[in-house]
């Protein structure tokens, strides 16, 4: 197979190295899922060029009539690699069925087959005369079916580019990329098929169809934004997502929408009539920024003749074109709540005022309780005085719990806090021993509530001890903008693989074995006051719990407001 350089040759060589160059820059994006189509593309153009510059430099027809049938294998891997990088890019994967993956390999069979057994009777195509050393070949019926179907492919490709043009206008730069090449490259085998130009256009145009595919997957970030992430989240979102256009006109919806709208098509339709909401004049409006939200608020909707609470965002688009309406359904966080309040009406009301009676009573019933029922007495008293204290417990939860861990935090000056509390602790407890250390004078982000906190593990440190005469330590340190109060006692301690569950920690929550409902609002509280609690071993045996609180540097009211409230941000 004799060969020569000739300068119609030089740019195919180039195609060649350049393409093979870049199709090795291209591998390491592999793993991204539009990325075999991609692939398949640019090895079709290298192996396109490679042939093409062998069969110019060719001398005799013979061995260019060779290297001419293997074009159509990498003309072949072009087009079906470009349908392939565009079903995959606009999450469209359902496409490539069994049956439809088997014909697209037949295809390639097939076609190498009617080329390599073309014969003379010109079914595919003629070799043709040389024309200043280029075999110019004359096309066959058989050509004109193969290259409608490969066009066909290309056409499907840049339908569901521009059909994710339409729906999502954000992937406006990558879809004219992968339209526009594929335009030039079209442009370009028509004027070849035209004998406009007698030099085969496909391989140059293709090779800077390559570079555009490079440069806008290392500049424009085209495989990493891919539509298919967002389509994914979209549909497995339990929030029900409406996309709007300027005008509120519906564009997509996901499945929580379908099913929130009745399963019917309402694309098309203005979000107001669909749902009985007053959103198109907002989003028409446009008073927030390109990415910035529009509106946020509550509302209620009829669905099965059920009325449901829902909470509303509406935002505009990152690149300032129509907006997104996401409706989170709250009606069970409603109704949970509905059921806290009458719960928390009960505790603080019929609960806690009978028990009021009761410890009133009981009182006044002193003088006359006989010696020899002094310790039940005294017993009965306890148990009304730790009944009031638990509803107290109950209501200060209830509170945590319905203000949704944002709680309302001020600058609380620690050292008075523990003092007090641990004097309280003496008072209630008079056969156990409290030992306070030094404690700095800091001031902590936290609230009334902080008191619970230490009350509810100061109680627990001397009911679980077991111990005749319980001992108590408590001590703080503060380091590195954080106070953590240490309260250690010498008893039986708390086994590692219970740490996270005494608290009521997971998904079991207060149904977690052994958690009791004040280290549940040990816990609640100082993850609201953006604090945390754990527990260690104590160097006296027991168990040591420890409590981390945010400390607030403030010189004056106002700059301690100012910590506070960028606490209270961190946490909300």
């Amino acid at each position: 197979m004799p060969y020569e350089l000739t300068p119609l040759a030089i740019p195919y060589v180039v195609a060649f190295l350049l393409t093979a160059g870049l199709w090795m820059l291209l591998w390491r994006h592999r793993d991204r899922r539009a990325a075999k189509g991609f692939l398949l593309d640019v090895t079709g153009v290298v192996l396109l060029s490679a042939v093409v510059a062998l069969k110019v430099s060719a001398t005799d027809p013979a061995t260019k009539l060779f290297w001419w049938n293997w074009r159509f294998l990498a003309v072949s891997f072009m087009s079906i690699g470009y349908m392939l990088m565009a079903v995959q890019y606009t999450d469209n994967e359902h496409l490539l069925t069994r049956r439809v993956v088997a014909a697209l390999v037949a295809l390639v069979a097939l076609v190498q087959v009617a080329t390599w057994t073309n014969g003379t009777d010109g079914l595919f195509y003629t070799a043709g005369e040389l024309q200043d050393g280029l075999l110019v070949p004359s096309f066959g019926p058989l050509y004109w079916v193969y290259a409608t179907v490969m066009v066909g492919l290309l056409v499907v490709g840049v339908g569901l580019l521009l059909g994710l043009f339409r729906s999502r206008s954000g992937f406006a730069v990558q879809t004219g990329v992968l339209v526009g090449t594929i335009t030039l490259v079209m442009v370009g085998v028509t004027v070849w098929w035209l004998r406009i130009v007698p030099l085969d256009t496909l391989a140059l145009t293709s090779t800077v169809k390559v570079l555009a595919f490079y440069v806008a997957i290392e500049r424009l970030q085209l495989l990493d934004t891919l539509p298919v992430a967002r389509t994914t989240v979209l549909r497995n979102m339990e929030e029900a997502v409406f996309v709007l256009t300027d005008t509120g006109h519906i564009v997509d919806v996901n499945p929580a929408a379908e099913e929130l709208v009745g399963d019917r098509s309402v694309v098309h339709e203005v979000i107001d009539d669909v749902l009985d909401v007053e959103l198109a004049d907002v989003v028409a409006a446009g008073d927030a920024g390109a990415g910035e939200q529009l509106a946020s608020r509550e509302l209620t909707l009829d669905r099965d003749g059920e009325t449901r609470f829902y909470d509303l965002k509406l935002s505009r688009f990152p690149d300032g074109t129509g907006a997104v309406a996401v409706f989170h359904d709250i009606t069970e966080r409603r109704n949970r709540e509905q059921e806290i309040t009458i719960l928390n009406r009960i505790v603080r009301h019929d609960i806690r005022n009978e028990m009021n009676v009761l410890h009133g009573r009981g009182q006044l019933l002193e003088p006359h309780v006989d010696p020899a029922g002094e310790d039940d007495y005294r017993l009965v008293m306890e148990s009304a005085e730790h009944v009031i204290e638990i509803t107290e417990t109950v209501r200060e939860l209830m509170e945590t719990i319905t203000s949704d861990g944002s709680l309302t935090l001020k600058p609380v000056v620690l050292d008075q806090v523990l003092g007090t509390e641990v004097e309280k602790a003496r008072a209630n407890f008079p056969h156990a021993s409290f030992h306070l250390g030094d404690v700095p004078s800091t001031r902590v982000a936290g609230n009334e509530m902080l008191t619970s906190v230490f009350t509810n593990l100061l109680n627990n440190a001397v009911v679980h001890n077991g111990g005749d005469e319980p001992g108590v330590w408590v001590d703080c340190t503060v380091d590195d903008g954080v106070a953590r109060v240490r309260i250690a006692d010498d008893g039986p301690g708390v086994p590692e693989n219970q740490r996270e569950e005494i608290f009521g920690r997971g998904a079991k929550g207060l149904e977690s074995e052994g958690t009791g409902v004040g280290l549940y609002l040990v816990d609640t509280l100082t993850d609201a006051f953006g604090g945390d609690v754990w527990i260690e071993d104590s160097e006296r045996g027991g168990a040591a719990f420890v409590v981390e609180l945010q400390v607030v540097d403030a010189a004056t009211d106002d700059a301690a407001r100012r910590a506070v409230e960028s606490v209270t941000a961190d946490q909300t």
